[in-house]
């Protein structure tokens, strides 16, 4: 008996590191699609190879062990980001466009052992922000508003748990947002939007989500004080009274709000008084180009 479970446990161990190498061999291939998508100058290459990128990740969420795996020969190239609480993990990143654009790819990866359970993230990016209502509507993982997420905040409501993502989303040649997106999950499958975050100050209006678009010109902290339980981020003001409006032209004016958590929403707080210091923390995918803050506030 002892004999069997050994072999047991040595064929087990085999497939295991067979898993891994297979694992490490897909990382390869994936960096070096990554470096096509970032760097080749050619639009047409630089879209063959994501495609080829997606087909590649796939093929390698496949393997088993896939979710433990960290693909950290990727972080140049897409953002992978894991809950706390471990039940799944999301893969973020995008692709230009020669005239300034973006696209936006992604999948939700849940921790299954048994089999692969995965959600492709579709961009409707062009529909949806054209919609007046784009704060109030709820989204699926087919009609998703691409981003490139870089935190992921648990939030353990008794009556139902759900996630706050923290992203970045490039939008043309003149300006960029930040976003702030509730994710939860019905039936088992991802839902996009909750009304858990108020719109301002007292309003007691409380959107699915807050999108805050400012110049390219400029950079916007939105960051996580996980001590306080509150989201802090920049208040954006636009240059002028002519450019009132003009979400593309407001930049931050140094002073910040923020959203603590309570009771399960997220209530606003304006005129927060912050110092920064130093971050460890990865916020990779912010703007390549502008947007190099890498500091964390702490509430005084």
């Amino acid at each position: 008996m002892r004999k069997i479970l050994l072999l047991l446990a040595f064929a087990l161990q085999t497939t295991y590191l067979f898993s891994q190498d297979k694992l490490l061999f897909y990382e390869d291939s994936l960096q070096k699609l990554g470096k096509v998508i970032t760097s080749d100058t050619i639009e047409a290459n630089r879209t063959a190879a994501n495609y080829q990128f997606i087909k590649t990740l796939v093929d390698a969420l496949k393997e088993k062990k896939s979710f433990d795996y960290p693909f950290q020969k990727l972080n140049s190239f897409i953002s992978v980001k894991t809950s706390d609480d471990n039940k799944f993990r999301l893969f973020s990143w995008f692709t230009r466009f020669n005239d300034g654009g973006y696209r936006y790819f992604g999948a939700i990866q849940v921790n299954n052992p048994t089999k692969l359970e995965l959600y492709p993230l579709l961009d409707n990016s062009n529909d949806l922000l054209a919609l007046s209502n784009l704060a109030d509507t709820t989204l699926n993982n087919k009609t998703w508003l691409g981003a490139v997420y870089y935190q992921i905040i648990s939030v353990n409501d008794g009556k139902e748990p759900y996630y706050v993502l923290l992203g970045w989303k490039g939008k043309s040649m003149l300006s960029s947002s930040k976003v702030i997106e509730a994710l939860r999950f019905v039936n088992s499958e991802p839902v996009f939007g909750k009304p858990v975050f108020e719109t301002a100050a007292k309003s007691k209006t409380f959107a699915n989500r807050l999108v805050f678009d400012f110049t390219k010109n400029a950079s916007m902290m939105l960051r996580y004080v996980k001590n306080d339980n509150t989201i802090v981020f920049d208040h954006l003001v636009p240059p002028d009274k002519k450019s009132e409006g003009i979400k593309e032209f407001y930049a931050p004016d140094l002073s910040y709000d923020g959203l603590k958590l309570r009771q399960g929403k997220w209530v606003f707080q304006d005129n927060l008084k912050l110092s920064n210091l130093p971050d460890e923390s990865d916020e990779l995918f912010i703007d390549p180009a502008k947007d190099g803050q890498n500091v964390a506030p702490v509430l005084n």
